[in-house]
């Protein structure tokens, strides 16, 4: 049976513009992401849903392909309306809903911050501004997903973990029809951003800029045909949009280590250097775009780094 899929655009207040979700008619209508917490989107959600000959009520299950804002939003609204079954990568609750998770990765969050160059109070301010931002208390996922797991309700399709963009980020595999939802996997024309989550108590920070190299590998080996993204057109050549990313990340890459080549410099000091005129009002994106760089600098041996009064300090070596 050919899989049914539609596509319904919201609008986000982001620079990237709208945030694609999508209805896959499977043994049960299943609505992939639900847009940012709006009353635009929602709107637009329920006109989109009616002008497909559908109501809210006739989803049956909601599947998430990470905790963004943007991609989560209106799922508290859903629920209230359709309390249906959620699923998404099995960290996804954590990120979301655990309170003592909340609070440790303030803290985490607050440290990391602090030693990539921040002032104490800048450092503070950010890391609760990050905590806060995708809290959705009393979430209950109905399953945890994970690599190679079939989805509840959708016959075919397969879960990929596809981490980078995000801890939790998972993207949905049909490999006789050979289509790929990747949400913010893989963008058109975009260079996908790539952000920290707090590791668990106990356990070391993921280095997601060498996990989402990895992941895109993964993709390369899948025969794919068409990419519904979270974010702008389907993608029907995968692969080179792939390699697109590869060389954005070196192009990256090779930007801080013209910055390192003048001096050593913190974290902080390369991000000034490099968006001088942009980093005052996206500062988390960028620290966790230099700070994922530095991951990949520092595991090629490229680079150095040593800690001076607390805060991380690197050079080429």
């Amino acid at each position: 049976m050919v899989q049914r899929i539609e596509k319904i655009e919201l609008p986000t207040n982001f620079p990237i513009g709208p945030v694609n979700v999508y209805l896959v008619f499977g043994v049960k209508l299943t609505l992939i992401d639900a847009g940012i917490k709006t009353e635009q989107a929602w709107n637009e959600l329920l006109d989109s849903l009616k002008s497909l000959g559908l109501t809210l009520q006739e989803i049956e299950q909601i599947v998430l392909t990470h905790h963004h804002n943007d991609h989560m939003g209106l799922l508290e609204w859903i629920l209230e309306k359709n309390p249906v079954p959620v699923y998404a990568h099995k960290d996804t609750e954590t990120y979301l809903a655990d309170q003592a998770y909340m609070k440790w990765s303030g803290a985490f969050f607050e440290k990391l911050f602090y030693e990539f160059g921040l002032s104490k109070d800048g450092a503070k301010k950010w890391a609760y501004r990050k905590r806060d931002r995708d809290l959705l208390a009393g979430l209950k996922i109905e399953k945890g997903l994970q690599e190679g797991d079939s989805v509840p309700g959708l016959p075919g399709w397969e879960v990929i973990e596809t981490q980078g963009h995000s801890q939790d980020h998972i993207s949905l595999y049909h490999a006789k029809e050979q289509i790929l939802i990747c949400g913010d996997h893989i963008i058109d024309d975009i260079h996908v951003g790539i952000f920290l989550d707090a590791p668990h108590p106990g356990e070391q920070r993921a280095k997601p800029l060498l996990q989402y190299v990895e992941n895109l590998k993964k993709c390369l080996k899948l025969p794919i045909k068409i990419t519904y993204s979270g974010h702008g057109p389907d993608i029907y050549d995968l692969s080179r949009f792939i390699y697109t990313q590869f060389e954005r990340t070196e192009n990256r890459a090779r930007r801080v280590k013209n910055v390192l080549a003048k001096g050593e410099a913190t974290g902080l000091d390369i991000v000034k250097e490099m968006y001088p005129d942009r980093y005052k009002k996206g500062l988390i994106t960028f620290v966790f775009e230099i700070t994922s760089v530095l991951d990949l600098l520092i595991d090629r041996d490229e680079i150095f780094v040593k800690k001076k009064d607390g805060v991380y300090v690197y050079s080429l070596i």
